[in-house]
């Protein structure tokens, strides 16, 4: 452990819990401490955490007092993760129609931040998390960091969209950790052109990170980028890939440039979920303390392990803003065996559903479908509450790119007679990214699944010839 990581777990988040009474060193020294726990040990973590939520949600949240009454159910009904079949799917409609129910009625005396997110079908939502959530998330990312020799402390090079990369006229306490604690330099995809390219580059190599993190399809951008220039690379322990898919061709390329091993993440920030890789590359491993991961069909009946189905999260630190079987809007499967690496949580094998695809426009610049959502906010600026109030009015986008190019951006409204002069912004926003391309902006009543049955936000016909 380098001599800032020391400082980072011993003195500086620990001086920052006595101050904010956040708890992260608490939590990450339990995440440490069933590192390699029994599967048994790690069950009991979990089912203490659901019994504790399920008590309180009953108490607190009007929603699940509610739901209960209305299935004949007690909170001692909910011991562990198979009685959760006992409650039904709760989806991104259900939340957006019950946003104030879902609200802990002691939210006022909880730390929480409020959160949105487009969704992986282009459905806004909006959400609140709480203190404890927050906490599970970092530190088990923490943990998994660790597994492949990288600390908390050591510098961190992030590449990523909105998602990632918040920009902030005002210091927040979240930008604070980012800078001190985290050694988080920042720099935005939006633009991923050579020229963007280079100047990412130079930042890195002037910080000298020991680890990178991004979207896969950003940080393969600047992998083939520093290939093709023949770059010299500053000494990389590991490359953190979160928010999409990672595709195979895409870790070869990170793995041959930078030297290092790369570390796939899945997370959903609304549901609560988190699953990352070890060195073995054999599946992710579930933050069991931190979620319930259940793989069910339509109705909600969990599957077999193997068999591939609907992601359903429940979080069990977010109490202000529960999410209890919540489909995140991904299928994949759990493994029926266990990592060679000897941990005992489940495996999380294929993720299928927000694999996107590399959009390009007529100079060969290829855009991320991350940054579609952004795009939709005026000045893309994701954080003024004016332009969150205007992104809030669309019921459902989708992003159609044809054969010639060109971009056609389908908006259903929550209210059709909504003045659609607002979103004229839209044209210019991207046009500006997609430069060279006809863009059109349509207003439609409905729009369609794909033949799959499936929702996607992103549909390209367009192949740049390179």
């Amino acid at each position: 452990m380098s001599v800032y990581s020391k400082i980072d777990k011993y003195i500086l988040i620990p001086i920052a819990d006595k101050l904010t009474g956040r708890g992260l060193s608490k939590e990450w020294r339990l995440m440490e401490r069933l590192d390699m726990a029994s599967e048994q040990a790690l069950r009991d973590v979990q089912n203490q955490r659901l019994q504790a939520l399920i008590q309180h949600c009953y108490k607190n949240v009007p929603y699940y007092t509610k739901l209960f009454d209305r299935l004949g159910l007690k909170p001692e009904d909910i011991q562990c993760r198979e009685d959760l079949q006992k409650l039904p799917v709760l989806t991104k409609q259900m939340v957006r129609d019950n946003y104030q129910d879902l609200i802990s009625l002691d939210a006022d005396k909880r730390h929480y931040q409020k959160g949105s997110t487009g969704g992986s079908t282009g459905t806004p939502l909006k959400f609140m998390k709480d203190t404890p959530t927050w906490n599970m998330q970092w530190t088990s990312s923490f943990r998994a960091w660790k597994w492949c020799g990288f600390e908390v402390g050591e510098k961190l090079f992030t590449l990523g969209g909105n998602s990632l990369v918040k920009k902030r006229k005002l210091w927040t306490a979240k930008d604070i950790f980012d800078v001190v604690i985290m050694r988080n330099m920042k720099r935005s995809s939006a633009d991923v052109s050579d020229e963007a390219m280079q100047a990412h580059y130079d930042a890195m190599m002037r910080y000298k990170p020991k680890a990178l993190r991004g979207y896969g399809s950003s940080l393969v951008i600047l992998a083939r980028y520093i290939e093709k220039k023949g770059l010299p690379v500053c000494p990389i322990k590991l490359v953190i890939t979160t928010g999409e898919i990672l595709m195979p061709e895409y870790r070869e390329t990170m793995e041959r440039v930078f030297q290092c091993r790369v570390l796939d993440e899945y997370g959903c920030g609304d549901g609560g979920l988190d699953a990352h890789e070890c060195i073995y590359h054999d599946g992710m491993h579930i933050a069991e303390e931190r979620c319930i991961l259940e793989i069910a069909d339509k109705e909600g009946h969990v599957l077999p392990d193997g068999e591939t189905g609907h992601v359903l999260a429940t979080d069990l630190g977010n109490y202000v803003f529960p999410f209890i079987r919540y489909t995140v809007g991904d299928m994949a499967y759990i493994k029926s065996e266990k990592c060679p690496c000897g941990r005992q949580s489940r495996l999380l094998g294929q993720v299928i559903g927000r694999a996107g695809k590399l959009l390009y426009n007529k100079q060969g610049v290829p855009i991320s479908p991350t940054m579609l959502p952004m795009m939709l906010y005026r000045d893309n600026d994701y954080h003024n509450e004016a332009n969150c109030a205007i992104y809030n009015k669309i019921d459902k986008f989708q992003i159609r790119q044809d054969k010639k190019g060109d971009i056609r951006v389908l908006l259903k409204l929550k209210d059709p007679k909504e003045d659609r002069k607002l979103f004229e912004y839209v044209i210019t926003n991207y046009e500006n990214h997609f430069v060279g391309s006809k863009v059109s902006l349509e207003f439609v009543d409905e729009i369609p699944p794909m033949p799959s049955g499936k929702e996607d936000y992103c549909i390209s016909e367009y192949e740049y010839n390179r």
